[in-house]
């Protein structure tokens, strides 16, 4: 029997966690790839991603080490790629913005999100704790009303520090009321961000694995759905 009778706040990994992607990645790449193929030919799909995909890992190098900030971020992966193949950088702009609608037509809650959120929120705090750029996140988050559901939210590239790192796992118990670590839980999918970044600070994790095809860290609580919270919880 899991003894939560100290816990105050629960925290919420966001992709993956609250919210589900539809489609591969590699069926968002075919789509931006196809919308642009007319003005990027002779190119080929393969042949701009084996470029793409080096550039955008230096973005987010550059990103973490605080280097570039989130709106010359989201345009850094396309012109540098576009610049490298002799294509116009002017696409970059174009590129970056349709690839965000494409992540917003394929990413949606899960079913039991919002009923999780409501349960959970009517007992503890709650907050969400996201990695990636404030453009991308904030658009996820407004598109599914996110922060009505939730006490607040915190976005890595806004706050300056990304899962694992530890402050800003410090930054949510602040804003959930300055508790104790112990006082939390961290529900994420992510075993090194979400669950050994909770751990670290001591946080209690409970690692959500809907393909059951991972073991976390023994003594931490795997969860396949998100409403097995609820029954955790005595919600």
């Amino acid at each position: 029997m899991n003894n939560f009778k100290r816990i105050k706040a629960i925290f919420f990994d966001m992709d993956g966690t609250l919210i589900k992607h539809t489609w591969r990645y590699s069926q968002i790449t075919d789509a931006l790839f196809e919308k642009f193929s007319d003005a990027l030919s002779p190119l080929s799909s393969d042949e701009f991603f084996s470029v793409f995909w080096d550039k955008n890992a230096d973005m987010w190098n550059m990103v973490l080490d605080g280097a570039i900030d989130g709106k010359t971020a989201q345009v850094y992966s396309y012109t540098n790629t576009l610049r490298a193949l002799n294509q116009d950088p002017a696409l970059g702009a174009k590129m970056s913005d349709y690839w965000l609608h494409l992540v917003l037509k394929e990413a949606a809650p899960f079913d039991e999100t919002p009923l999780v959120l409501q349960r959970v929120r009517a007992r503890y705090v709650t907050g969400i704790v996201t990695n990636g750029l404030s453009i991308t996140q904030q658009a996820k988050i407004k598109k599914y009303a996110l922060a009505e559901k939730v006490d607040f939210y915190l976005i890595s590239e806004e706050v300056g520090f990304h899962k694992p790192d530890a402050q800003i796992f410090e930054l949510a118990l602040q804003r959930a009321g300055n508790i104790l670590p112990q006082e939390a839980l961290f529900v994420g999918d992510n075993l090194d961000a979400d669950i050994r970044g909770a751990l670290n600070v001591g946080l209690q994790p409970i690692f959500l694995n809907p393909a059951d095809d991972q073991s976390p860290p023994d003594g931490v609580i795997k969860i396949k759905q998100l409403k097995e919270l609820l029954a955790l919880l005595a919600l």
